[in-house]
């Protein structure tokens, strides 16, 4: 076991690391390759646009003509009942500015909108049957054949393929952290090894997921201290582990989620807790202050909103991570829709459901944006601080800054709120 430990190191990630710089090759010619897809089906829905007045021109034409016999037996019984058609429009047309109005007053809500997956790009479909609504179904044969040849390749041919991918991933991580927490605390290259084995183990994950990553501004990546970032879904963390090995902090999970944190946290520190226990979160800021303290510990990764938002917002942050560091080191993630949404809307989605949505999609692109240190005014309180590197983040990442709570997803709002 212990020979097979010191090859390890380098056997895997030479491995990983040809596997990795192919599949990256193979990405960049995919993506390319489905940008020019999507431009052709856009093309096609914008020359369907053009046609549909003319096409629901003639269809209203056919209705009204369809419908004169029973208009006229209904005008004879209305001036039998002394009202005429234009009152009745006036009374109908009052009733639907009021339902207009109040439709309107529920539909500019800024908050429920971010906790359920964003519409597609307005003119635009990315092949995929969850989008098919958006486009009414008024579809032209070249995109039904497009649609019918996308559906059998997802599903035929990638969807299986990624399903045993990830499955190897997920048994590869619980092997090896398995075998590396054998390894004694007191050896020196035992975090090196770690940090090693695990980057090209999440490497090797997001050739199956699939993720394809886009880094600006790497030479600002955190080697202590905590990382804050805006939270979409669990795919933040893969999208960061493979950069930086850092100590993940979250809800405690079952399920799938629940054997890759037990994995994990055989190998490398990791924090999980339960929302609920007010002991598990003091206990919590303590071990968090310590690890923070330390300049030896990877860094720690923070999600402050709490809960997955859609990407289209960042939303209020929690104050306690940074009232117990005067520096962090923020993150911005954008994810692009076009490709594949991946947002997890916990509350209706199983995990299992949500990583067949993943792997059905074309891929999930991702722009990581890092970003210089931010310190702690002097002056400024920690709910201040949070609030200030929230709006940078929002602002590199370009989406909404909003100040309203994210639990609001799994409770009412308060009376006085609504």
């Amino acid at each position: 076991m212990w020979l097979m430990l010191l090859l390890l190191p380098l056997a895997l990630p030479l491995s990983c690391a040809l596997l990795c710089s192919c599949s990256a090759c193979l990405c960049q010619r995919y993506v390319e390759l489905l940008e020019h897809l999507f431009s052709y089906s856009s093309q096609q829905l914008q020359a369907l646009q053009r046609q549909q007045p003319a096409i629901d021109e003639y269809l209203r034409e056919e209705q009204q003509h369809r419908l004169q016999f029973p208009r006229a037996l209904a005008q004879l019984g209305q001036a039998k009942r002394g009202r005429t058609p234009a009152e009745l429009g006036a009374r109908i047309g009052q009733c639907c500015d009021l339902i207009a109005e109040g439709l309107q007053l529920v539909l500019e809500d800024e908050v429920t909108p971010r906790f359920a997956a964003a519409a597609p790009p307005a003119g635009e479909w990315n092949l995929l049957t969850r989008n098919l609504r958006q486009q009414k179904r008024q579809l032209s044969w070249r995109l039904q054949l497009l649609w019918l040849l996308s559906l059998l390749l997802r599903y035929t041919l990638l969807v299986p393929l990624r399903c045993l991918g990830i499955g190897g991933c997920i048994l590869l991580v619980t092997l090896l952290t398995a075998l590396l927490g054998q390894l004694p605390n007191r050896c020196s290259w035992k975090r090196s090894l770690v940090q090693r084995v695990l980057r090209q183990c999440f490497l090797l994950s997001t050739c199956f997921i699939p993720v394809v990553r886009r880094i600006h501004n790497a030479q600002h990546r955190p080697q202590f201290g905590i990382c804050v970032c805006n939270h979409t879904s669990p795919l933040d963390v893969i999208v960061l582990m493979c950069d930086v090995h850092y100590s993940l902090t979250g809800q405690r999970q079952d399920g799938i989620l629940g054997i890759i944190q037990r994995a994990l946290v055989r190998a490398s520190p990791h924090l999980w807790f339960e929302r609920s226990a007010l002991l598990d979160r003091q206990a919590l800021c303590q071990a968090l202050r310590l690890h923070a303290a330390d300049s030896n510990e990877p860094p720690i990764l923070l999600f402050p909103e709490g809960t997955c938002i859609n990407n289209t917002a960042v939303m209020q942050f929690r104050k306690g991570g940074f009232a117990i560091c005067n520096v962090v080191y923020p993150v911005a993630l954008r994810y692009d829709r076009r490709f594949g949404d991946a947002f997890w809307d916990s509350t209706r989605c199983s995990m299992l459901r949500y990583l067949l949505l993943i792997m059905s999609s074309w891929s999930i692109t991702c722009d990581v944006w890092y970003m210089p240190p931010h310190q702690r005014l002097p002056s400024e309180s920690a709910l201040d601080f949070s609030r200030r590197v929230k709006a940078a983040i929002a602002a590199q990442a370009g989406i909404d800054d909003l100040p309203w709570d994210g639990n609001l997803k799994r409770s009412n709002p308060v009376r006085d709120w609504q």
